[in-house]
């Protein structure tokens, strides 16, 4: 196990994973100090019955999917610590790299960490990358900050930041409201950069041209 000075509760939405899971629960392992909470949105293939055999695992189910955004608010009512991080279950960020959010210090004002899966100058590869710094770039204007990757749902902060009956997103525009709302709360925001492996639809990626309109709806109306 890694030691560390605080103890975090690690939120986790999974839907449909079944492949990637035990990477996941592999990669995870490592954290079974803290609290580790696993949201299971509804899956149908077999992720959750796989989750439910680890007993370092608090786990959830939601019997019909809602959405990331619902299952992320839903873990964060079921917490143990203050201090939280949250990360995606795919296997498009690596697991491994939890630890590097976990630098939340109150005594030197930093309680907010946000992730990003670019480093500059930025590599645009496809047309999801150039939506990621796109929306970034509108992000960044509206809120005032210098955010390298809006869309980045790794994140660590004090649940004592957040008002959890606020949050009004369901869908992956759960990841700017919440950062939206963080940056308001906070002076300082700490940017680490962690690895990163880009899913196309064929590997089980969610991610819809829908969802482009609702983050961009959910930035605007902050």
């Amino acid at each position: 196990m890694l030691k560390h000075n605080f103890l975090y509760s690690i939120i986790i939405p999974v839907f449909n994973e079944v492949r990637s899971v035990p990477q996941l629960v592999n990669s995870i392992k490592k954290y079974s100090d803290h609290d580790i909470i696993i949201i299971d949105d509804g899956s149908t293939d077999g992720t959750y019955e796989i989750l439910s055999k680890h007993n370092f695992i608090r786990l959830f189910r939601i019997e019909k999917n809602k959405g990331k955004g619902f299952a992320i608010k839903w873990g964060l009512k079921q917490v143990k610590n203050n201090l939280i991080v949250i990360f995606d279950g795919d296997t498009e960020l690596d697991h491994s790299e939890i630890k590097k959010l976990m630098i939340l210090d109150p005594k030197k004002n930093l309680r907010c960490v946000f992730a990003s899966r670019y480093k500059k100058p930025y590599e645009l590869k496809n047309a999801w990358d150039i939506g990621n710094i796109i929306f970034t770039i509108i992000f960044n204007t509206i809120n005032n900050t210098k955010i390298e990757d809006a869309l980045c749902c790794a994140k660590a902060f004090f649940l004592s930041d957040i008002n959890i009956n606020s949050l009004r997103s369901n869908r992956f525009d759960i990841d700017v409201e919440l950062a939206s709302k963080l940056v308001k709360k906070n002076d300082i925001i700490k940017i680490i950069n962690i690895r990163y492996n880009r899913r196309g639809k064929t590997d089980g990626k969610k991610l819809k041209m829908i969802d482009s309109f609702m983050i961009l709806k959910r930035m605007l109306s902050h």
